[in-house]
């Protein structure tokens, strides 16, 4: 949460009953404290340096469309694509070093980005104010034995304008 300058935020799902793990913990919502550097404190003034949250996902994704991404271009990838999609660098720096020993470790994987509209239609995250952006990214990734025909996703750049809320993870496919 990246507001222009220190407000108070309440950030809610629509379907909560997906959420599997928190921090801190969720209870029917979170009022945080946030600041223009991205900073975030409770009500007790406990630091946080983002709200964390896993989910179910009862609704995956078939792999039409999407990369195939080997583990010698993991990182070329993974910071090519993610300066598309619009994160800053500090959020690219997190999702790589979270994201790349899985891409590391299969030596061919099919990603899938699915991104705010997408995300927003299966859960919707409601955050009061309502931001001026929100950006939310969830790769998708499966491990396969080669590379496989599927057709290029097509990726769309987000801008950042006025209060910016962002929101990265990943769903590992077996």
């Amino acid at each position: 949460l990246y507001p222009q300058q220190k407000t108070l935020i309440k950030v809610r799902f629509s379907k909560p009953d997906l959420l599997t793990v928190s921090y801190p913990e969720y209870s029917e919502g979170w009022q945080i404290e946030a600041y223009p550097n991205g900073d975030l404190y409770d009500n007790k003034g406990n630091y946080y340096y983002a709200l964390y949250w896993e989910e179910l996902n009862p609704n995956p994704v078939n792999f039409k469309s999407g990369f195939n991404v080997d583990a010698d271009n993991a990182i070329n990838f993974l910071e090519d694509k993610l300066t598309i999609i619009g994160l800053n660098k500090k959020e690219r720096n997190e999702f790589i070093i979270y994201w790349l020993p899985i891409l590391k470790t299969n030596k061919h994987s099919l990603v899938y980005f699915e991104l705010t509209e997408e995300k927003q239609s299966f859960n919707k995250l409601e955050i009061t104010p309502s931001p001026d952006s929100l950006l939310r990214v969830t790769m998708h990734i499966k491990k396969v034995s080669k590379p496989k025909d599927i057709k290029p996703e097509k990726i769309s750049s987000f801008d950042r304008v006025g209060f910016t809320a962002v929101e990265w993870g990943g769903i590992i496919y077996k």
